[in-house]
């Protein structure tokens, strides 16, 4: 009894592969494409609302001396989570007076290249993050801005979370170039949800934002050698002091 032919369905016909294979490119492209349109066409025309927005919160914090003491520190690592970042956007002028310029660390995605792009229009440089054998050339570059004065920001819990959970990559890097950590938390009194993985909070128009700023490492004796552990410790606690929605599902 012969074995009835394979019908070829229309992916096979026209040379483009399985289905499954096919389909996924085709989200791929849908997904680059999106990102581009949000890139290039949507964030400089919302980019003016963002300002807006921004300016109009009421800021609290961080403390004067917390804020002195990072300042004269170098090299210097901000670790933050990644919900926060929105909310440091109303304080990316501290550093103008002391001429130290700011660079966050972002994924090697769509989502970090969006974030960079949006954080550039504030006066924050990114690094992109690369895997493999590229990663080392861009912590490198990195560790040399650090060392010529700019301030590293890290969120901690990049690039796709869990969401409040710290990785060791920033301390990783500290350690390397011998960098001082100061955590940043914030929360907001009012806010809508993004509704993102990072469980970020996007605060309401003249809603108070509240900044915390604190040394991490090197402080006291029991931080000299410090575990991923203590800084996700670290991080968790200040966060839960203000109430933000980031730490409200870490365990």
């Amino acid at each position: 009894m012969d074995t009835p032919a394979k019908v070829a369905d229309a992916d096979e016909i026209f040379g483009l592969g399985p289905p499954n294979l096919t389909s996924m490119k085709l989200r791929r492209w849908a997904r680059r494409t999106r990102f581009f349109i949000l890139e290039r066409l949507l964030l400089p025309i919302a980019i003016v609302p963002l300002k807006i927005l921004v300016w109009s919160w009421r800021t609290r914090g961080p403390d004067e001396a917390a804020l002195r003491d990072a300042l004269a520190t170098r090299p210097l690592i901000v670790a933050t989570y990644h919900g926060m970042f929105l909310h440091l956007l109303a304080y990316a002028h501290l550093s103008a007076p002391s001429g130290r310029p700011l660079v966050a660390l972002v994924t090697p995605s769509l989502d970090g290249q969006l974030l960079g792009s949006a954080l550039r229009y504030f006066g924050i440089e990114h690094i992109m993050a690369q895997p493999g054998k590229r990663a080392v050339a861009a912590a490198r570059e990195f560790q040399r801005r650090l060392q010529e004065g700019w301030i590293g920001i890290i969120a901690v819990d990049g690039p796709r979370g869990p969401a409040g959970v710290a990785q060791p990559h920033a301390l990783q890097l500290a350690q390397s170039c011998n960098a001082a950590i100061f955590t940043a938390v914030t929360s907001a009194n009012r806010g809508i949800s993004a509704g993102s993985w990072d469980r970020s909070l996007v605060p309401l128009p003249f809603a108070t934002v509240e900044f915390r700023l604190h040394r991490f490492f090197p402080a006291t004796p029991e931080h000299q050698n410090p575990s991923n552990a203590a800084l996700q410790e670290a991080l968790w606690r200040a966060a839960r002091e203000i109430g933000s929605p980031v730490a409200s599902e870490t365990s």
